[in-house]
């Protein structure tokens, strides 16, 4: 019987075993967390992991845990990790809540999972830590505490200048305020966390600003004065005037006063066109025997106001306490200086001639024909450069050393100052167009001109200047200088332009002059001249028939490709003859009458 009872007890204590087991491994291998786990108030034991998830995140751990930032002034500012950028890592709290009974050998596996049913357990919760939110949170705080510091200040008042004082500010040190806040965050725990703040001092303090007065002051105790070293001149600013253009300019630990430079460089305009000396480049002839250039006119430099330097030095000055500033003056060398060389120019040769005869030509013509032809004499043209007649000509005036003689102006030939100088132009064009040069503008003259084809060029082989609206131009297309020589025959009153430069093989075919029939002249035109002893006439313009002649040109490259194919054509006008009348005479029928005696004054 006792052995019956102790059969029995062994087999309910087998049971037992077996149910303890079943209970303790069959369930929790399906993957269950462990009854008895909680993570802080969430009992997630018995749950499966999605599940546990789930609940973990309908908690909102972060909201719950209070952090309080303080502030300089007693400001307080409760927050929570969430709002300080913690927020719950729910699948690493997950996979930390379901190691506990499932790690180890099976007996450290029972007893984890017996300890967690009878005695339970509590599991931290994992965070994570978004820095970035942390640093804008707390940069937001910072905006409601940090305040800027105020430089000293200089200002225009009506009596003169004032200084206005400093103040220091203060600002949040960011970064060292979230190292404080970084422990806490990472422990996902609560407390309390000032801001750490430091004061910010200006950088212009009153010292500076009142030597900043100083230097203000001082500038208006005089007239400013600019002076040529060297020479008599000056220009003088009174005290009023500078006060207008005084400037206040703060910059790093310092005001800076002084004129206002744009007003100065205004100020500086006359007196730089005043200052300005133009460069003189020296001239030369080829001297054809010795393959080198003479000089005949001396190179001059010449000078400009630098108006940036000299503006910096007026400030300069003027700071230091003066008031009398020498200007500023930059040397201008000229293009073409006397110890240039043949050989740095490119010239070795004759390369094309133009010539025209002026015979008969009043004593006025005459001498402008050689004044006008003079200022042409020695001047260089650089390759790719623009040959422009009237701008070397220059102006034309009696001061220049012009007289008086015939010129066509409109539909009359009448006395102008520099009759004559076409006869310049013509020969520069008959030059430039066997030199095989682009020709970019040239005109003719209104009608025949008899001196233009003496020597036997034939109509249209001339050219008419009138500045500014009449130039004659030409590019020099050469790897080389040109220089340009002029030269007068008396004995045989024939004007020459020489060419000097390098030959490049171009070749030139000259075509014409061609012309058609020419154009009879209008009716005789009688204009009624009170002035005129009664009955008599006299003419003052001859009749010309009019005509249009072309004149051609190819030029080739030293290859035989062409260059240029030029047409010049001329319209000559028909020009009616022109007389004035006196008293008394009465024109032919056919003449066009201009006035009368019923029209004098």
């Amino acid at each position: 019987m006792r052995s019956l009872r102790a059969i029995i007890a062994a087999l309910l204590a087998l049971g037992l075993a077996a149910g303890m087991g079943y209970l303790l491994l069959g369930p929790y291998l399906d993957g269950q967390i462990v009854p008895g786990l909680w993570v802080w108030s969430v009992p997630v034991g018995g749950m499966r992991p999605e599940a546990a998830r789930q609940a973990l995140e309908a908690a909102a751990f972060p909201d719950e845990v209070s952090v309080v930032i303080t502030g300089p002034s007693g400001e307080r500012w409760p927050l929570s990790l969430a709002d300080l950028g913690v927020a719950l890592d729910a699948e690493a709290t997950v996979q930390a809540a379901c190691a506990p009974g499932h790690e180890g050998d099976l007996r450290t596996r029972l007893a984890a999972r017996l300890r967690l049913m009878v005695e339970g357990a509590t599991l931290s919760p994992r965070f994570v830590w978004n820095e970035a939110a942390a640093w804008a949170r707390v940069e937001r705080l910072a905006a409601q505490v940090g305040y800027p510091a105020r430089d000293a200040g200089l200002e225009r008042t009506a009596e003169g200048f004032a200084v206005l004082p400093a103040q220091s500010g203060q600002r949040v040190d960011v970064a060292a305020t979230l190292a404080a806040l970084e422990p806490l965050l990472r422990r996902a725990e609560g407390g309390e966390v000032s801001l750490v703040v430091e004061p910010v001092e200006p950088q212009i303090g009153d010292a500076q600003a009142e030597e900043a007065r100083a230097i203000a002051e001082r500038i208006l105790e005089a007239p400013l004065v600019l002076r040529l070293e060297g020479e008599p001149m000056s220009w003088t600013f009174p005290p009023e005037a500078l006060a207008e253009i005084v400037v206040i300019r703060p910059q790093t630990r310092t005001i800076r006063v002084g004129l206002d430079e744009t007003a100065l460089r205004e100020w500086l305009r006359p007196v730089a066109e005043a200052l300005r000396v133009e460069p003189v480049d020296a001239r030369f002839h080829f001297d054809e025997a010795t393959g080198e250039l003479e000089v005949i006119r001396p190179s001059r430099a010449g000078r400009e106001l630098d108006v940036e330097a000299t503006v910096a030095r007026i400030n300069e000055v003027l700071r230091s306490g003066g008031h009398e500033v020498p200007l500023v003056v930059r040397e201008l060398p000229p293009r073409y200086p006397d110890d240039l060389t043949a050989e740095a120019l490119g010239i070795r040769e004759l390369i094309a001639e133009g010539d025209s005869y002026f015979t008969g030509s009043s004593s006025a013509r005459d001498h402008n024909i050689r004044v006008g032809a003079a200022r042409f004499d020695g001047v260089i043209i650089a390759p790719g450069e623009t040959f422009s007649f009237n701008e070397i000509l220059g102006e034309v005036t009696s001061e220049a050393g012009y007289e008086p003689a015939y010129v066509i102006m409109g539909d009359r030939t009448v006395e102008g100052v520099g009759g004559g100088l076409c006869q310049v132009a013509t020969t520069a064009f008959r030059a430039a167009f066997y030199a095989g040069y682009p020709v970019i503008e040239r005109w003719p003259h209104a009608y025949r001109v008899r001196y233009y084809e003496l020597g036997g060029f034939g109509p249209g082989f001339d050219a008419t200047i009138y500045a500014p609206q009449l130039d004659f131009r030409f590019v020099n297309d050469t790897p080389y200088h040109l220089l340009i020589q002029t030269a007068v025959d008396a004995a045989h009153a024939r004007l020459r332009f020489l060419f000097y430069s390098t030959a490049d093989g171009r070749t030139v075919e000259q075509i014409g002059p061609t012309w058609g029939n020419p154009e009879p002249p209008p009716p005789p035109i009688y204009e009624y001249d009170p002035s005129l002893p009664a009955g008599t006439v006299r003419q003052v313009e001859l009749a010309k028939e009019g005509l249009t002649a072309v004149l051609e040109r190819i030029v080739r490259d030293a290859e035989g490709r062409l260059l240029y194919h030029d047409r010049f054509v001329s319209h000559f006008r028909p020009w009616p003859a022109r007389y004035r009348y006196g008293p008394g005479f009465i024109p032919p029928p056919d003449a066009t009458i201009l006035g009368g005696p019923g029209d004098a004054p």
